[in-house]
């Protein structure tokens, strides 16, 4: 009996292994779409997407050798956590990604660490900004919570659009996906290299390359989010359907994201509260439906 428990934990182990190697792969991927190909579309110059794969290479590389301080570490840690909730993948054993989706992968749970972890990087951040995201995530919990009773998790979610399409779920999600987007107050490589400058740490540029690098991926996990909240019924997808439908999340919250900011739409909290209110019918109108 013990040897069958210790047999299913490392065949856990392996998929989480196998699922963390799938992100890290699609790592420079997402960072190429995110941030090049928008620079590419206005005709300005970028670099290959290979070169995306040379600095990760060396960010790992130095990681590895050299080690990070304690905070930085503690960040990758987190951001590695995130995307591997979020990411939503189920290659071989499909109950681990049930158990990651249902228990981890929760909007309030996931979106907290990102922004924790972006005024732990940028302190001088607005805390005003921070202060509404903060306020639309915890109303996005309770208009999900409310709209779905009994629930866990983006997985929960999933498998009850699946189940029943007509769900005003779906609505609620997509609403309160685009209010984030609106409100979304990660730190920009701008305001992380001003932060840095200005308190002097860290002093090496291979230092402020790795710290650039880790607040990158918690962007990849704010859209990764944002668009787990548009798409939902594509997380979970087991094989490579699921890496399929990663990316598709990934590139639609990314655009929701560059939407606002084009856009002009999040300097406007009225939108964002109207957003926040038809959310909160939607969620209504499902709860009496039941």
């Amino acid at each position: 009996m013990m040897a069958a428990f210790l047999l299913s934990v490392v065949r856990v182990l392996l998929e989480l292994g196998l699922q963390l190697g799938v992100i890290l792969l699609l790592l420079p991927v997402m960072f190429w779409l995110k941030e090049d190909v928008p620079a590419l579309l206005v005709g300005r110059a970028v670099s290959p997407l290979r070169e995306r794969y040379a600095r990760f290479g060396t960010f790992w590389r130095l990681t590895l050798r050299h080690g990070l301080p304690a905070d930085d570490g503690l960040m990758l840690a987190l951001a590695l956590l995130v995307l591997l909730c979020l990411a939503g993948l189920s290659l071989v054993m499909p109950e681990t990604s049930s158990v990651m989706g249902a228990w981890l992968a929760d909007p309030l749970l996931m979106g907290g660490i990102l922004l924790v972890g972006a005024f732990w990087a940028v302190p001088g951040l607005s805390r005003g900004a921070h202060g509404r995201c903060c306020l639309v995530l915890c109303l996005t919990e309770c208009f999900i919570v409310l709209a779905a009773p009994g629930v866990t998790g983006l997985q929960g979610v999933q498998r009850l659009l699946l189940a029943s399409p007509g769900s005003s779920l779906a609505g609620t999600s997509l609403c309160c996906a685009v209010a984030l987007a609106l409100t979304t107050s990660l730190p920009d490589r701008q305001a992380l290299a001003d932060d840095m400058v200005m308190r002097g740490y860290p002093a090496g540029r291979s230092a402020r390359d790795q710290r650039q690098v880790i607040v990158g991926m918690y962007h990849v996990g704010w859209a990764l989010l944002l668009g787990d909240l548009l798409l939902p019924v594509l997380f979970g997808l087991e094989g490579l359907g699921g890496i399929v439908g990663l990316v598709v999340r990934f590139v639609g919250g990314s655009l929701l994201v560059a939407s606002g900011r084009l856009t002009g739409m999040n300097r406007h909290g009225r939108f964002v509260a109207l957003l926040l209110g038809l959310a909160g019918l939607m969620a209504l109108a499902g709860r009496f439906a039941v």
